[in-house]
């Protein structure tokens, strides 16, 4: 079994016992796992969509000291693709 079934094998069982998905999260966070890496293993160990572990993990307890920062991160990076689009538009 390699590393990535094992702790997915792990987060099930932890999901089972106590049906608590903030304390996975905890979990993962605490074992060093990024909040990108924690997205996707979540969305594997719980065979979700991408979008919906995100708004897991993006709105978590365990999370909730870098939510703003990384809202304001996600607002800023739309705002310039919407920049880039819109000077795109005018230059055609």
């Amino acid at each position: 079994m390699n590393e990535d079934s094992e702790l997915t094998e792990k987060l099930n069982n932890m999901l089972i016992e106590s049906a608590d998905k903030e304390s996975v999260i905890k979990f993962l966070r605490l074992s060093n796992y990024s909040k990108a890496e924690s997205i996707g293993i979540l969305k594997k160990a719980l065979s979700i969509s991408y979008c919906e572990a995100q708004d897991i993990i993006h709105n978590s307890q365990t999370w909730s000291d870098v939510k703003e920062f990384d809202a304001k991160l996600m607002n800023d990076f739309f705002d310039v693709l919407e920049e880039l689009g819109s000077s795109e538009s005018e230059e055609t």
